[in-house]
């Protein structure tokens, strides 16, 4: 398989993966000329792409759907919910499919499975990715780890964990108030030391090969830290590392 992040962050999200058909993005939140220059830095054309997986309507994961789907015809794949929470012009002429949280969508050789995770959104979700016998999950934007998000990303070759804020920096940093204690709140976003805990709570079965640290907040975060938290948790780790960060592709991995 296949997989490359094109960008983590509140400017923009989108991710590629592949097995040997065509891949998928999930997520586009770039502009049609910045997303395009990241493709190319990762060697993906919009030819590599047979759909777009939208995990939910948040601008910064859905901005650019809309202009990449018209101009390379590409359909669109979101819930119900989701889909009623956006904007009808943003997808004006795209070829939209919709379907309900806990689908399982066969698109190309890929088996993508839906599940539902804790944030501020109308019916945010995560996905598990399956095909001749690899499986990753993308997870971001979620508050707070539940026993239901463990099971459905158990046993897997790599994830893509939303790592966003420094809880001390978030505390002592710029935000308003109210903006602290939303992403603190369950619904919200995952500090370091709760992606963490997540991630010591996964079943694994020494299967993991690269885990994917995303959505890092650039005001409230720094990628050292995330990795030290990390690297005391498990500093003889088989499994890579990887940041993703928002301003280049993380590098292809195969697997």
């Amino acid at each position: 398989m296949i997989f490359c992040n094109l960008g983590s962050g509140s400017k923009g999200n989108c991710t590629f993966v592949r097995q040997h058909q065509k891949g998928i993005l999930i997520d586009q939140g770039f502009s049609l000329k910045n997303l395009l220059m990241r493709m190319a830095q990762a060697g993906v054309t919009p030819e590599n792409v047979g759909a777009i997986i939208v995990t939910h309507e948040h601008s910064d994961h859905i901005k650019g759907i809309g202009v990449f789907a018209r101009h390379f015809h590409i359909p669109v794949y979101l819930t119900e919910r989701t889909f009623s929470g956006v904007d009808a012009q943003l997808l004006h002429k795209v070829a939209v499919h919709t379907f309900t949280t806990g689908d399982i969508l066969p698109i190309d050789d890929l088996k993508i499975k839906t599940f539902h995770i804790p944030h501020d959104a109308l019916d945010p979700i995560g996905l598990t990715i399956e095909s001749a016998g690899q499986r990753l999950a993308v997870i971001t934007d979620l508050g707070s780890v539940t026993e239901s998000v463990l099971q459905q990303i158990a046993n897997l070759d790599l994830l893509l964990l939303e790592a966003n804020h420094d809880l001390t920096m978030l505390i002592n940093g710029p935000y308003p108030l109210p903006t602290k204690q939303r992403i603190k709140s369950r619904v919200g976003h995952l500090s370091n030391e709760q992606s963490l805990e997540l991630f010591s709570r996964l079943n694994l079965n020494g299967r993991l090969q690269y885990l994917v640290l995303g959505h890092l907040s650039e005001i409230n975060n720094h990628p050292e830290i995330v990795l030290d938290t990390f690297n005391r948790f498990a500093p003889a780790r088989q499994f890579q590392i990887e940041i993703a960060n928002q301003y280049q592709p993380t590098r292809v991995i195969e697997f």
